[in-house]
């Protein structure tokens, strides 16, 4: 094992039956206005008026297209959700927002009123996220055009309305793919300084390297997957697609499915010594989940 073992890939493939494929499953969504570090959200909704107008000229142009939406207001003020607004970390808040939505995509708008001599305009930014991961799905820039107007909100529609259908499309397209395929997640297996273990060594009654051993649970535990490399001291799946229901049709989050893997390291053992089961940490950063054995 002196290097890494490049495209060993796609072990188990879960395919969605062709007559299943043509059942579009419309998403869930939820507005939020795009935010600085370090600014109170809940002022910026409650105490701008335009803020909150945009913002529902997009939610409005997803009502009228049969999407489920979840109003953020609502949200906002809502116990649970203020107890993560109202946080004094800041860092990471607009993970904290997507993921406690209760959506599927969370789109968030962003929007500026130009000035000018031959007409006012708006230019407003969408992009849009899965909730359980926060991994970005579309985005789009819209302009509303030059007018002699003051209405922001008639603006933003019109710059809403310039670029809706592509937004949606792309939303709707990869969302699918999320539904027939699964989420996008990386998944990377460490051995800390300490560890008196490596990758090769047998683990478990059936005597198995812990490298096949780890890529075993995962070809059980994922739609499909691809396997990077594998040295003594890591193993990298820089690709997996994980289901985004569990079998109860509940929501597997990247913190639940972590959960599942650091139970499943904590049954092995040393093949020579099973009486002492591997000491196992995790750490999810983004889309990506560590599991580090000590």
């Amino acid at each position: 094992m002196a290097g890494f073992a490049q495209n060993k890939t796609d072990v188990k493939t879960n395919e969605t039956p062709s007559s299943e494929k043509n059942v579009i499953v419309r998403p869930t969504i939820m507005v939020f206005p795009f935010f600085k570090e370090g600014q109170n959200i809940r002022t910026l909704v409650e105490d701008d008026v335009n803020t909150r107008l945009v913002m529902a000229k997009v939610k409005e142009a997803f009502d009228k297209r049969g999407y489920s939406t979840i109003d953020f207001l609502s949200k906002v003020r809502n116990l649970a959700v203020n107890e993560v607004l109202n946080s004094e970390a800041q860092s990471d808040l607009k993970t904290q927002i997507i993921q406690s939505s209760g959506a599927d995509i969370c789109v968030e708008v962003e929007y500026s009123f130009l000035e000018s001599n031959s007409g006012n305009e708006v230019k407003l930014i969408l992009n849009s996220y899965e909730s359980s991961t926060s991994s970005t799905l579309s985005n789009k820039v819209g302009f509303s055009g030059k007018f002699y107007s003051q209405d922001i909100g008639k603006l933003a529609a019109r710059a809403n309305d310039s670029v809706i259908e592509d937004f949606l499309n792309v939303m709707q397209q990869k969302f699918t793919d999320i539904i027939e395929n699964g989420r996008y997640l990386s998944l990377e297996f460490n051995l800390a300084a300490s560890a008196d273990i490596k990758m090769s060594s047998e683990v478990t009654n059936e005597k198995l390297p812990l490298s096949d051993a780890l890529e075993l649970w995962v070809a059980e535990h994922t739609k499909n997957y691809h396997i990077q490399g594998v040295t003594d001291l890591k193993v990298l799946f820089d690709v997996i697609r994980v289901p985004r229901l569990d079998a109860s049709g509940k929501m597997l989050t990247t913190t639940r499915y972590s959960l599942d893997i650091f139970r499943f390291c904590n049954t092995l053992f040393p093949s020579e010594k099973p009486d002492k089961k591997l000491k196992v940490e995790r750490l999810i950063k983004g889309n990506t989940i560590f599991i580090t054995f000590k």
